[in-house]
């Protein structure tokens, strides 16, 4: 483990989207210049595997008292558990000060020997900032072949939005259609009660992203009512469903649908090969009364099939401080996190 050159820093989103994983936008340059607005200090580390090397964006955050803690969003980007244990050891061996490094890369639940990664010493963590499973579409095959995939009611539905005449528009980042898709936004969290971040942090990450070309806003209407819309992130062959708000407003008209079609179809014109519905409960936790049972019912429309991720393991670099941070640390620095502008700890 040891800091990004010059060069690589130059062409960090390059080796990002060439990780074993096929990168995250969350490891992008554009992403953690954002976060370093809101709290975080972003740190550009190269891991040596020996036959290829792996780029990877920590976020590190300064609390009182304890130190540093460190969080890897989405990463490091491996794949297998023998070269997520040869991360984690060459973290240990770096000597890291503060309170904990957490990782949270997308290796597979199903490929993880939970003894082995105890073994290493790591800890699973309390929370899961990001999502530990998801649903994936595959946007290789054809347009025609991806469709007739689906569930038969999420087609019957597409044709029914078609037929009623909504739209689907890729549009640009103005600031007009930015405070539209927090409206929209604003008027779900209302519905359903999640937790929703500040305007301006929204906004600065939709202009982030824009800007970067790893971001696209999509709004959906009908006879000039604006009825939903969705923030698409994208890196490489990778697409993510990041936001998305509705208002209540022609439901019967099953837009939601259409619009995750027209999404699919844009991300695939674009070069995206495989696209993340995201943030679906864990498998054993569907029709079990978890929050994200609505939004399972809805994405297994797509693809029944949900992925499993090993979720965030912490390293502690201390055991007194990490000891502190799981009993007060972490609640102390949420409070403090919601006096400051971005209101949420991660």
């Amino acid at each position: 483990m040891r800091l990004a050159t010059s060069d690589e820093l130059e062409r960090w989103d390059d080796m990002v989207a060439g990780n074993p994983d096929g990168g995250n936008a969350l490891q992008t340059k554009a992403w953690g210049d954002f976060k370093s607005r809101w709290g975080w200090e972003p740190r550009r580390y190269v891991y040596d595997l020996g036959e290829r090397v792996v780029a990877a964006q920590w976020l590190v955050r300064h609390t009182p008292v304890l130190g540093e803690v460190w969080y890897c969003p989405k990463g490091p980007g491996v794949r297998t558990e023998k070269d997520y244990l040869r991360i984690v050891e060459q973290t240990k061996a770096a000597g890291l000060g503060g309170v904990l490094a957490r990782f949270e890369s997308e290796l597979l639940d199903d490929d993880a020997d939970k003894r082995r990664l105890r073994g290493v010493g790591l800890l699973r963590a309390n929370r899961d900032p990001g999502s530990k499973s998801t649903i994936f579409i595959d946007l290789r095959p054809s347009e025609d072949e991806i469709l007739a995939s689906f569930n038969q009611s999420a087609r019957r539905n597409i044709r029914k939005a078609q037929a009623g005449g909504v739209t689907v528009e890729a549009v640009d980042a103005t600031a007009a259609n930015l405070e539209h898709m927090f409206e929209l936004m604003k008027a779900t969290d209302a519905r359903a009660h999640y937790g929703l971040r500040p305007r301006e942090y929204f906004l600065d990450y939709w202009h982030t992203q824009a800007r970067a070309g790893q971001g696209q806003l999509f709004l959906v209407k009908h006879e000039g009512d604006i009825l939903s819309g969705m923030f698409a992130t994208y890196l490489g062959e990778r697409g993510w469903y990041k936001d998305g708000g509705s208002f209540d407003l022609k439901r019967e008209l099953q837009a939601s649908y259409l619009m995750q079609w027209e999404v699919m179809r844009w991300l695939k014109a674009h070069g995206v090969e495989k696209y993340d519905m995201m943030g679906v409960p864990n498998r054993d936790r569907v029709g079990k009364g978890d929050p994200r049972d609505g939004l399972y019912s809805f994405k297994s429309k797509f693809n029944p099939e949900i992925t499993e991720f090993v979720g965030c393991q912490d390293l502690p670099l201390s055991g007194w401080k990490y000891s502190a941070w799981m009993k007060f640390g972490e609640r102390v620095a949420a409070k403090l996190a919601n006096r400051r502008p971005e209101k949420f700890l991660y």
